[in-house]
């Protein structure tokens, strides 16, 4: 009889544990199609489509870009990872990389590079470019803040990942901070 009310006990709860954890459960994110630099593009999100980003100052949940990787950059050892659209640098060094873009949007748009868990946005004072120390692991993304509808319209005309050279029309990697 113990057996019997133990199993019962053991039902019940497993049960209730489900329920619960069905209740909280969060989706996974899912990645919005890609998009082709130069190419208008259109997208209503649905809530698989959201993420939210921790020590974001916005506080709101963002939609991030998916790129075709080829059209961002040449550099081999630059990986893209197309299940959180993030570029990431495996050089095996510290290395100076010059991160450019343009755009057109009237949704709100941040270029992050993300470190030990952190983001950094790179387009704040409405940069177009930033040089970009970066050692292994680290990443880089666009997010965007679609609007209260959930829509998104942007045009990326350009985003690059290069190396910097002292010859590029940038600021100095001393001036990035």
């Amino acid at each position: 009889m113990n057996n019997n009310r133990l199993f019962a006990l053991c039902s019940v709860a497993s049960v209730v544990l489900t329920a619960a954890c069905d209740k909280y459960e969060i989706s996974e994110y899912v990645p919005i199609p890609k998009l082709h630099i130069g190419e208008t593009y259109s997208h209503v999100c649905d809530d698989s489509n959201y993420m939210t980003l921790e020590y974001d100052s916005l506080g709101e949940e963002v939609t991030l870009i998916n790129f075709y990787p080829e059209e961002v950059t040449d550099l081999e050892y630059i990986e893209y990872d197309e299940a959180t659209s993030t570029f990431s640098f495996h050089k095996g060094e510290t290395a100076y990389y010059l991160i450019s873009w343009e755009y057109e949007s009237e949704n709100a748009v941040r270029i992050l590079y993300g470190q030990n868990g952190m983001w950094y946005d790179m387009n704040e004072n409405r940069r177009t470019q930033f040089v970009l120390p970066a050692n292994g692991g680290m990443t880089v993304r666009m997010a965007v803040y679609p609007r209260s509808w959930g829509k998104i319209d942007i045009t990326v005309n350009r985003f690059r990942i290069e190396e910097y050279t002292e010859t590029d029309n940038a600021s100095t990697p001393e001036d990035t901070d």
